[in-house]
Parts: structure tokens; sequence; C-alpha cells
């Protein structure tokens, strides 16, 4: 039996992003400083690839700033042999065909870290009352890695929600919708 190399099976980053039209870059998973990163507008989670992936250094090192589309993702999951290449996902079929996933050209990605940072900072205000769409958070518990494991906090003025690990930096963030009494 061969050892998996690829992104762990069961992390669906794919299911954080996003299918609007309007902003097609959330359509997309982003990788940029050994994190791979998927938002909708609505969640948005960030993964450390050397925690939810077995590729070597130097593949993480190449993903540094490329985008892969999240219906190509969600392929790359089916196989068990994937090698990071200049071109993109490299998976070999049973037979030893190649199938190559390129990278997609993709110019911008939304300042990402900012926004964490913005919701990174802890609510000290008291809240009686919190109203979350139900499917963020089942999304959220496949695209995250290590969910099982996971805490919540409201952010500062409880504009989100966000979800971190205390085994890993892996964060999820999840958009609160407004309060109608």
């Amino acid at each position: 039996m061969k050892t998996r190399h690829n992104f762990n099976r069961g992390l669906r980053m794919d299911l954080a992003c996003g299918n609007d039209s309007f902003r097609p870059v959330f359509s997309y998973i982003y990788f940029k400083d050994g994190y791979a990163y998927a938002s909708d507008a609505h969640i948005l989670v960030k993964n450390k690839l050397s925690e939810c992936s077995t590729f070597t250094d130097e593949e993480i090192e190449k993903l540094d700033g490329k985008f892969i589309s999240s219906k190509a993702y969600k392929s790359i999951l089916s196989y068990d042999m994937v090698q990071v290449t200049d071109m993109g996902f490299e998976c070999m079929l049973f037979d030893n065909q190649k199938v190559i996933y390129p990278f997609a050209d993709v110019y911008k990605y939304p300042e990402i870290e900012k926004t964490i940072s913005e919701h990174l900072k802890e609510s000290t205000e008291g809240i009686t009352k919190l109203r979350i769409d139900p499917s963020f958070l089942s999304k959220i518990e496949k695209a995250l890695f290590n969910f099982e494991d996971a805490y919540m906090q409201l952010s500062e003025g409880n504009k989100s929600l966000v979800v971190k690990n205390r085994y890993s930096d892996s964060i999820g963030i999840i958009m609160l919708k407004s309060i109608i009494d």
C-alpha cells in the first residue's frame, strides 16, 4: 500500500470558497507563506500546509503566491500521490499516467492577514444573542484542519466568531449576521 502524498483527504477547503461572479477571486484557494487560505466572504479558513498535508518543505515553497481553483482542489483530494511542480499539481493515476492541475492566473487576493488580525481581537463586550447561519458552521467544520480540537471566541465588536485550534496554527472566521429583535 502506497503512502498518501497530498492534502489530508478529509480537509475540504473547497467548501469555504465562494461562487460569486462579482468576486471571482473567492473561488480559489490561495497559498502564501506556508498557509492555504479559502474564503467566500462569509467564512474564512487559514490552514498551515505542514499540518494539513504531506507536502515537503520544497513543495510548500513552490506553492507560495499561487492559486488553485476550488474545483481543481476537490479533484486533487481524490489522488493518493500528488507532487507540487512549478506549473501546478501533478497527480499520479494508478497506471502511472499523470494529470496536471495548473495553477490559476489570479492577480491579487484580498489582504487576508490584515482581515484575520482585525478579527483576532477578542470581544470585551457582553453579548446575549448570537445569530449564525448553520451552514457556515458545517462548512468550517470540514474546511478547517483539526476542527475537533477547536474553540470559538467572539471578535472585538462582535463582528465575527473566531474558530481557533489549541494545537494548530489553523484559524477560521465566521462572519456573524445582524441580530434582529
